[in-house]
């Protein structure tokens, strides 16, 4: 059998990501459209087992993600339903944090330093990562019903996306956790690509299509305060400046998804941030 080259199963799987957008509640677009998402995981995970980016044992839970997350999303039972969302969020926080085993991400840069003066960089292509965004984005998130209407939202946020780029970046160069270092590096298309795909999409449908979406039952406020400040403390990993500056972005993210309740808002939001930072400053931080 002719291995499949390794980054088949990634292409398959951020395909299967971006094409979640066909697949709005209570779409006019034919089944197989709405179902194409499964279709192509299907068949990355297929590729991942071909490539070697995936061993059996992988299956097992992304089969479980898959069942958790549609069953939390449609019995009966509000106490079962809380029950599979925890058990949703857990299966899918241990996938994230590369906790599950059978998976193989690839590394595609190590210790990398992108300019003069920034601390070494390294980067993993991250399936199971990828996969908790595809599932939570699928199974649970409230999306835009089109690009009209991701354009219309994104236009009426743009302001507190700007003041919120502007105030977290100033934070971080006050506190010397960045400087200012203008650079087009090589690595930035595939920086771009991971980073939106298995990183944004992952973070946002977890935190805020998830956790905020389920606390604001009960407060939208709280939900808010709560989903920004575990983002923050999910980076504490990075230290205490990346944890606080996660804090405030975090915040910012749960602010946009409370007024718009459209994933793709953050997902946006997070991303424009994260690129700025990775072209305008020093990446992924002063050295």
């Amino acid at each position: 059998m002719i291995a499949a080259p390794a980054w088949l199963p990634f292409g398959l799987l951020g395909l299967s990501i971006a094409s979640t957008g066909l697949a709005v509640t209570h779409s006019e677009r034919p089944a197989f459209l709405r179902n194409l998402w499964l279709v192509l995981l299907a068949l990355a995970t297929g590729a991942g087992l071909a490539a070697g980016v995936l061993r059996p044992i992988a299956l097992a839970s992304i089969a479980a993600l898959l069942a958790f997350a549609w069953l939390a999303t449609r019995h009966g039972k509000s106490a079962v339903r809380a029950l599979l969302t925890i058990l949703t969020l857990v299966l899918a926080l241990a996938l994230a944090m590369h906790a599950v085993p059978g998976y193989d991400n690839p590394l595609l840069l190590k210790d990398v330093r992108l300019s003069a003066h920034s601390a070494p960089y390294t980067l993993y292509a991250n399936f199971d990562k990828g996969v908790v965004g595809l599932v939570l984005l699928a199974l649970f998130c409230r999306r835009a019903s089109s690009w009209r209407d991701f354009a219309v939202a994104s236009k009426s946020q743009a302001p507190v996306v700007a003041g919120m780029l502007c105030g977290v970046l100033s934070i971080g160069w006050a506190i010397g956790f960045v400087h200012p270092d203008f650079k087009l590096s090589p690595f930035l298309p595939l920086f771009a690509v991971i980073n939106l795909l298995f990183v944004c999409v992952a973070e946002e449908a977890f935190f805020r299509g998830v956790i905020q979406e389920q606390l604001a039952r009960y407060s939208d406020a709280l939900a808010v305060v709560v989903s920004g400040l575990l983002f923050g403390a999910a980076h504490l990993g990075g230290g205490w400046q990346f944890g606080v500056l996660a804090s405030l972005a975090g915040l910012g993210y749960a602010v946009l998804y409370s007024r718009t309740k459209r994933i793709e808002i953050p997902i946006a939001a997070h991303f424009v941030l994260n690129l700025v930072h990775f072209v305008a400053f020093t990446y992924p931080r002063a050295g």
